[in-house]
């Protein structure tokens, strides 16, 4: 019997976990081609910042596909890691979860970029064609990728699953017009490489964790990354339908000069009355890493669903793109991966299944993943939203506070 031929297109989080999980030991007959844009493992110069993975979607994954050992290599799980403080504009500490050396970091944090390289490094070379950008796609079904000199197809698949993120190519060929909407905040991302010697206040009041000042529709996050620098976010609500245009009309207007950015944006938020020690925060930002982007969501509550179509599917962002609020966007993709290689895997181990049988065993399995991710997902996407909605309400974040506080009997959740 001929193995499943599965097509991945997209290598982030989401879509090199379901590799390795449809070719984790013992293996059913499967086969399985990742298509990445990127040139190389090393293309992007924009790494990410600092990810949690939690026990029943991003850890139950790794776990299932044997690579816990190497992750917990890489992940900061001592209880010194993870603290997270929020605070008003002022500065003034509303809500703490010390790290005070007690008890055990259930959520154990990995930076992307170390997260994406341990899910490289374990895959066989060959898994993977570089540059590997999808320019169209057939009503038939047919691939077509250009490397930007020559254009190639690729099939046929007994399954072609977009992990191709947000705007995802694979998404308008199986659900045209169901993209996501802008979630009316924007946000400019900095770097400060050795705070400890440049920024000292900041060090300190982020610690080993997260920090997040709120207030007026804006917030001011520090995280701390593995390497020990500091990832600054820039955050504010800017609703209608020009928002969306904020990061990059900035960076416009200040005809690209960074330096005169970082300066733009201070001024925001001194305008705002933000107190000088975390306006001081992004002075200590290195120009040249500074970047902008809106953020987008699919709408409540089905805005991330489609009719099925067979031979195709979507995990992570191209299924349930989400704000960060809530700390759920790759560790919904790695549960997606989970749930479909589980019933992919099923059926191609399935002796019996051979021909139209196993074809129509697919698409049924198929039609079963979908159906419990877009619940599944659901559910997250209204807790991010919530979360969303509450951080960046004008009372906040002393308004965020009670409301969580209210509606779940203690603390707000960490963000």
């Amino acid at each position: 019997m001929a193995p499943l031929n599965i097509a991945i297109i997209g290598g982030g989080p989401a879509g090199l976990t379901l590799a390795h999980l449809l070719l984790a030991s013992p293996s059913p007959s499967i086969t399985v081609t990742i298509f990445e844009r990127d040139a190389s493992a090393s293309t992007r110069t924009t790494k990410g910042g600092t990810l949690d993975l939690h026990a029943d979607t991003g850890l139950a994954a790794l776990d299932a596909a044997g690579l816990r050992p190497s992750f917990d290599r890489l992940a900061r799980s001592d209880p010194s890691s993870g603290g997270f403080v929020l605070a008003d504009r002022r500065g003034t500490r509303v809500f703490e979860m010390p790290t005070d050396g007690r008890g055990a970091n259930t959520r154990p944090e990995i930076d992307r970029e170390d997260l994406k390289q341990l899910l490289l490094n374990h895959l066989s070379s060959g898994t993977i064609h570089w540059g590997a950008h999808v320019s169209s796609i057939t009503a038939e079904g047919t691939l077509f990728f250009s490397d930007g000199i020559q254009e190639r197809t690729a099939g046929k698949f007994d399954l072609v699953v977009g992990a191709d993120g947000a705007w995802s190519k694979v998404r308008a060929h199986v659900a045209p017009g169901t993209g996501p909407v802008y979630s009316g905040i924007s946000a400019f991302e900095m770097h400060v490489a050795e705070p400890e010697k440049t920024a000292p206040e900041l060090a300190k009041a982020v610690g080993h964790g997260l920090y997040f000042a709120l207030g007026s529709g804006r917030a001011l996050a520090g995280q701390r990354l593995g390497s020990g620098a500091i990832m600054l976010y820039a955050v504010k609500r800017r609703p209608g339908a020009g928002g969306a245009a904020y990061p990059q009309d900035t960076i416009e207007a200040c005809e690209g000069d960074l330096a005169w950015v970082r300066e733009r944006v201070k001024e925001e938020y001194k305008r705002e009355g933000w107190a000088p020690e975390l306006l001081a925060w992004i002075d200590a930002a290195e120009p040249k890493t500074i970047r902008g982007w809106p953020l987008y969501e699919y709408e409540l509550p089905d805005g991330h669903v489609w009719e099925h179509k067979k031979g195709w599917t979507l995990v992570g962002d191209a299924a349930h793109v989400m704000t960060p609020f809530a700390g759920e966007g790759v560790n919904a993709g790695m549960r997606d991966a989970l749930e479909l290689a589980t019933r992919i895997r099923a059926v191609a181990g399935a002796v019996d299944a051979g021909g139209q049988e196993r074809e129509i065993a697919l698409d049924a399995a198929v039609r079963d993943y979908e159906a419990e991710m877009f619940a599944r997902s659901r559910e997250v996407m209204a807790d991010t939203y919530r979360n969303k909605e509450g951080m960046f309400d004008e009372g906040a974040p002393e308004s965020y506070v009670a409301k969580m506080s209210e509606m779940m009997g203690g603390p707000p959740p960490e963000a």
